[in-house]
């Protein structure tokens, strides 16, 4: 229940990003330009709300057909969630000129992981 939740709350988080971002794409220099590295970021930060929302969604929904333990599940959880945070979170400071790219590993990392145990738990 707590990934739904989470994720409707991601998706919700997306339409209002797409909103305030809808109010300036049409500003030819907004964030330096179309092809910019800030405005790519915040662009990318935007879809990975939406994309991390459902696939919280998603893992709240086939949480129960699971064959792993409680607590397995639970850890799976939790990284999704990690993922569905820093993913964002990452590209916004990415956008803000943070030239640290390999803060990129949480995320990925953190999905890597989560969608390695969810398969092999619906494999068994």
């Amino acid at each position: 229940m707590t990934n739904e939740i989470f994720g409707w709350a991601c998706i919700l988080a997306s339409v209002v990003m797409g909103l305030w971002m809808g109010i300036r794409f049409q500003q030819d220099g907004w964030l330096g330009g179309y092809g910019t590295l800030p405005r790519r970021m915040v662009r990318l930060a935007h879809i990975a709300l939406a994309a991390l929302g459902i696939v919280n969604i998603e893992f709240g929904r086939s949480a129960g057909e699971l064959a792993l333990s409680a607590g397995l599940i639970h850890g799976i959880s939790f990284a999704f969630i990690v993922a569905g945070v820093s993913m964002p979170a990452c590209c916004l400071l990415i956008a803000k000129n943070f030239q640290r790219f390999e803060i990129f590993a949480v995320p990925v990392g953190s999905l890597v992981v989560a969608l390695l145990l969810t398969i092999g738990g619906l494999v068994r």
